[in-house]
């Protein structure tokens, strides 16, 4: 039994270029929300993703169905922003609207000045995952922000599955240094 996406692409290549859209619809918000995460700046994402798409619908032929199709695209959409930051050597020290989720407390009852808290909590958060290198930041978010695999993070980034739980234990043990420094600064 053929899967949703592997219909999908069956139809594109037999000729039927509107079944696309399934891919899209099913995969453009998480794609956007990946490659926000990754570079900070929600219109380069936006731009990154639509290239990725038109990128992936171009090759679809060379799609081999061996991994799954967004671990196939979000690959495409990695080497695209990776290509993106060496062309304009760029290191985004933007905000992430998009960490909130790390710290989300929704639903719990606040005090008023635990709101400003969080905010500021989030703020460091998102400003030390900034400072991150690129490509530990990206293996970070794709497994702890995105929840993939390792074995889609290593598909995904073209890397081995080593070099993922390398980059993400040393990603995690840098981010804890870098907050264990601001919560001393703090006074915590």
């Amino acid at each position: 039994m053929q899967t949703e996406d592997q219909q999908a692409i069956d139809q594109v290549l037999a000729g039927e270029p509107a079944a696309f859209a399934v891919l899209v619809e099913k995969y453009q918000k998480r794609l956007l929300g990946l490659l926000y995460h990754a570079c900070g700046d929600r219109q380069l994402a936006e731009d990154i993703g639509q290239e990725a798409f038109a990128r992936a619908y171009r090759k679809l032929a060379l799609y081999s169905g061996q991994a799954q199709f967004f671990t196939w695209l979000s690959r495409i959409a990695m080497n695209l922003l990776s290509s993106n930051f060496r062309k304009k050597r760029i290191e985004n020290q933007h905000a992430r609207e998009g960490f909130n989720v790390a710290i989300d407390t929704a639903g719990e009852t606040q005090l008023p000045g635990e709101n400003m808290e969080k905010r500021e909590v989030q703020h460091y958060v998102q400003q030390a995952i900034s400072m991150l290198d690129e490509q530990r930041r990206i293996v970070l978010l794709l497994r702890d922000f995105d929840g993939m695999d390792y074995e889609a993070i290593a598909e995904s980034l073209d890397i081995p599955v080593g070099t993922v739980r390398s980059r993400l234990h040393r990603a995690r043990m840098e981010l804890k240094e870098l907050l264990q420094e601001k919560a001393v600064e703090l006074g915590f």
